[in-house]
């Protein structure tokens, strides 16, 4: 029997718009101006449903492809949008775990929570980049995470303070000199490694309600007191580093997405940034966008 392969000039459902003609050339069946076409891919089996065409509007065609390699399967998506609906969102059993990876963005900002009376650390400004594998235990409603991010923040010390270290290495709030210390400004900066430890979950079929609890996990990298003045007219940048910070604290994380805004995300550290009697009993609070 003559094999039969099905060539569609243009894929799209729904759509009444195209050129016009159903005609056989070869071994090749042409269709044109296609009335609605539906694809349905259930593990290893594949149906191509094709209905109406120009000048027959009950024309109707159905194949069942057997696919023993469903890496061999490909699609071409004309854009982001139909490639999330499809590839990303779309023909999941809900019943075979897989893996996928994806990049990450986040862009917000806190403060520093626990700071002397009088004192502040306000606002502080973050971001950070990175990305995490996504396992998909029972299907697509469900996701665990983990990945790698590199995480900076820059917190600004208010109150005409800065942050220094005395000779015993503790860090306290300072006063700059009033009579000879002028335009002054003071930060915090801090540069981690974050480990995201996630679990999300989708209430929606079309995964547009979502709810990600876990922890970020902070790797301090590097951390720095930074003060700017001016003295008898000259500028100084100063900067400390080695403040005794904790190599390691945890952030409880919530994150929330829903349709027409970008997710949104609120994280606390029950841990004090700095070691027990190396400064400040502060906490870190931050909020903001991710993607």
């Amino acid at each position: 029997m003559k094999k039969l392969f099905l060539f569609l000039a243009v894929l799209i459902a729904g759509s009444a718009s195209q050129t016009a003609l159903a005609t056989e050339i070869g071994d090749t069946l042409v269709l044109e101006k296609v009335d609605k076409v539906r694809i349905e891919t259930r593990d290893t089996v594949q149906r191509i449903v094709i209905n109406g065409v120009k000048d027959d509007p009950y024309f109707h065609y159905s194949q069942r492809i057997s696919i023993p390699d469903t890496s061999a399967v490909r699609r071409k998506m004309p854009n982001l949008k139909d490639f999330n609906k499809v590839v990303i969102k779309g023909n999941d059993d809900g019943k075979t775990p897989k893996v996928e990876g994806s990049a990450h963005l986040y862009v917000g900002m806190g403060t520093m929570t626990g700071a002397p009376d009088g004192y502040s650390l306000w606002p502080a400004f973050e971001f950070g980049v990175g990305g995490t594998a996504d396992w998909h235990p029972f299907g697509k409603k469900n996701v665990w995470s983990t990945g790698l991010l590199l995480g900076f923040r820059t917190c600004h010390v208010k109150s005409n303070r800065y942050l220094a270290k005395d000779d015993m290495g503790v860090v306290s709030f300072v006063p700059y000199d009033a009579a000879t210390q002028k335009k002054t400004h003071s930060s915090l900066s801090i540069f981690s490694l974050q480990v995201p430890l996630l679990y999300t979950h989708y209430f929606d079929a079309k995964c547009k309600w979502m709810l990600s609890v876990g922890a970020l996990v902070n790797l301090n990298v590097s951390t720095r007191a930074n003060r700017y003045y001016t003295f008898n007219d000259e500028e100084y940048d100063v900067s400390t580093s080695g403040l005794g910070q904790r190599p390691v604290t945890i952030e409880p994380t919530v994150i929330f997405d829903a349709p027409y805004i970008p997710p949104l995300y609120c994280r606390y550290s029950p841990m004090t940034f700095f070691k027990d009697g190396r400064g400040p009993k502060m906490h870190q609070l931050s909020f903001g966008i991710c993607f």
